[in-house]
């Protein structure tokens, strides 16, 4: 008998080893380098190339010049993503569209395919309808839609949206208006992004007839930069949308006074959608165009507690008698109860040290979905109570030059800062030296 096991134990041995190689094989296999991600599209953009063939692309320009036809192109695309987190291909993801990258390649677009029917009503149809299929993979049914900002090409810009749909898992729909993606073409961006709004309400209304009809799908809207002007001038759509869970402006390109007159006719107390504002005191790209525009700060700029400055744009209710005098007061007592209970769901968060580059004006995605899906920074990454109104030395040099210092009372709330783990352990311990 000893024999017979002496005789066997080196098989056995030789068996276990080739069993654990196939393991370890089939685990580096199951895990990638890189990704190929899908993302849904609809833009606005000049078409360069043939529809028919997959070499076709988006360029800078208007779809149509003098039309207005309302007919945006839908689609699809494909994105390599490096595998930053080791992410295995679940089936879920696979049968979302995501594929293993067997050979090392550049990150970027890789391929576009139209949806196309005989009608744009059709067209529109095929492309809401594989979104909702998509949801239907995902355990909550959550949809993004990212927004690209001032000189992004359609490139760029997709590139961004499939690093939001890799960290977020679900599926991301991105808005592209015609971006010149030149610096020295800000002025005509400026122009597209406003000729671009109707095309993006026309798109919110088409996700709002796709949410009625299945009303577990959840949209997450994400705008960056300049395309935050679209989301702000679409307040006004939006508002009591129950669908719609999160608002999340990242370094908007947009005038705060503006977004305080937007606030105070539509904002609502009551409402349930987190609204997050994300800024960085390293962006210089939204200092420079504080400058272009006369002076007057740009709301990724401002640093203020969201909470606190709706309160105070929304709090102001002149009064011209005694009796107009006490009905303010009682009005204003309910107002401050009800924002009371808004504060959970209105945040200010400061990502600059973690915003990388001479520019800044990152979009943090790991972050952003991150909080979309915790309320938690992520792993490394902690929040901390930060003061309102922690501006850029930029923006404040910009200010003192042109005279155009806020005159609003200062907001004693606070925002929330990312810092990373090890950086708040030291901060302590400078603390308790001291």
């Amino acid at each position: 008998m000893k024999s017979l096991l002496s005789r066997a134990t080196p098989i056995l041995f030789a068996f276990a080893l080739s069993f654990l190689h196939c393991i370890a094989a089939c685990a580096e296999e199951s895990v990638a380098k890189y990704v190929r991600v899908p993302i849904f599209f609809l833009t606005d953009r000049n078409m360069i190339g043939d529809p028919k063939q997959t070499n076709f692309s988006f360029g800078p320009h208007r779809k149509y010049l003098g039309d207005c036809l309302h007919d945006p192109f839908l689609g699809s695309a494909s994105v390599v993503i490096e595998n930053v987190d080791h992410k295995p291909l679940t089936d879920a993801l696979k049968k979302m569209g995501w594929q293993a990258v067997t050979v090392d390649k550049r990150e970027g677009l890789v391929s576009s395919a139209l949806i196309q029917a005989e009608t744009h009503e059709e067209t529109a149809a095929k492309f809401y309808g594989t979104v909702r299929e998509h949801c239907e993979l995902t355990p909550d049914k959550n949809v993004f839609v990212f927004i690209h900002g001032y000189k992004n090409s359609f490139q760029s810009a997709a590139h961004t949206a499939a690093w939001l749909s890799y960290n977020a898992e679900r599926p991301t729909i991105l808005y592209s208006w015609p971006s010149v993606a030149k610096i020295r073409a800000y002025s005509s961006d400026e122009n597209n992004v406003e000729w671009s709004q109707e095309h993006f309400n026309d798109m919110l209304t088409s996700l709002d007839d796709m949410c009625k009809e299945d009303p577990d799908i959840k949209i997450r809207l994400m705008a960056h930069s300049m395309g935050s002007r679209l989301l702000v001038r679409a307040i006004p759509i939006l508002r009591d949308r129950h669908y719609v869970t999160e608002f999340a402006m990242i370094c908007p390109d947009v005038d705060s006074g503006l977004v305080k007159h937007y606030a105070r006719r539509y904002f609502n107390p009551k409402g349930t959608a987190k609204i997050r504002l994300y800024m960085s005191r390293r962006d210089k790209a939204l200092a420079l165009s504080q400058i272009v525009h006369g002076g007057y700060t740009r709301l990724g700029e401002c640093a203020d507690s969201l909470s606190g400055m709706l309160s105070q744009v929304m709090g102001n209710r002149p009064a011209n008698d005694s009796e107009e005098k006490k009905e303010a007061e009682a009005d204003d007592a309910a107002f401050e109860e009800t924002m009371k209970q808004a504060k959970h769901r209105l945040q200010t968060i400061d990502f600059t040290d973690i915003d990388t580059g001479f520019i800044g004006h990152k979009v943090p995605a790991k972050l952003i979905c991150s909080m979309s899906f915790s309320e938690k920074p992520g792993s490394d990454l902690d929040l901390i109570q930060e003061a309102s109104g922690q501006r850029s030395g930029l923006s404040n040099t910009f200010a003192k030059i042109t005279h155009l210092k806020d005159t609003a009372p200062h907001i004693t709330e606070s925002c929330l800062r990312v810092v990373k783990v090890d950086q708040k352990k030291s901060s302590k311990k400078a603390k308790q030296k001291l």
